[in-house]
């Protein structure tokens, strides 16, 4: 009888265990994706040391392919209104609805691809340590975004002019990473 009692005190011990870990690693993920705030987004906007040569750099970069990714994305909107058209139908023509799926997903690889290629090019212009900061930044900026919180970290209230300059053309690369 005390052996069971030992065993059954120890399934409860590690029920208990396992169930503040749980709750534990659910607490400590959870704060992991809320904003870390203006403090942190400009500490690594500070260690990122961006010169005015890497910013033209990367403007080109971004600029390069410009084009050629908006009409993707344009088109992508007009193949996904063909496919709703083709749905309202009271027949619809799936063949017609699959191949204009298959339209779109060309476009997509088309974006997807352009997106990659920046960010190696930029990645070679920055190095891994100063794009991994750019990753984090980025990975900032959408959090801020979806709590409401992105002014709150991404303010340039109170900086010098050169840093608030410098501040603003990160800012558009960043929302072309995003």
């Amino acid at each position: 009888m005390e052996v069971t009692m030992r065993k059954s005190t120890r399934k409860i011990l590690t029920a208990a265990v396992v169930f503040v870990l749980f709750f534990a690693s659910a607490a400590l993920v959870s704060a992991q994706m809320r904003p870390m705030g203006k403090d942190a987004v400009r500490g690594w906007f500070q260690n990122l040391r961006l010169t005015d040569q890497e910013l033209q750099e990367i403007a080109k970069i971004i600029e390069a392919d410009e084009a050629e990714l908006a009409r993707a994305q344009a088109e992508i909107k007009i193949i996904q209104s063909k496919i709703a058209r083709l749905m309202l139908e009271s027949a619809p023509d799936l063949d017609a609805i699959k191949e204009e799926i298959g339209k779109s997903a060309e476009y997509e690889k088309t974006i997807k691809f352009i997106q990659i290629k920046r960010q190696l090019e930029v990645k070679k212009v920055l190095g891994e340590e100063r794009w991994q900061t750019v990753l984090m930044l980025v990975r900032e900026a959408r959090v801020s975004e979806k709590f409401g919180k992105f002014a709150d970290s991404f303010s340039s209230k109170g900086m010098n002019p050169k840093d608030a300059d410098r501040w603003g053309r990160m800012m558009l690369m960043l929302k072309r990473f995003m």
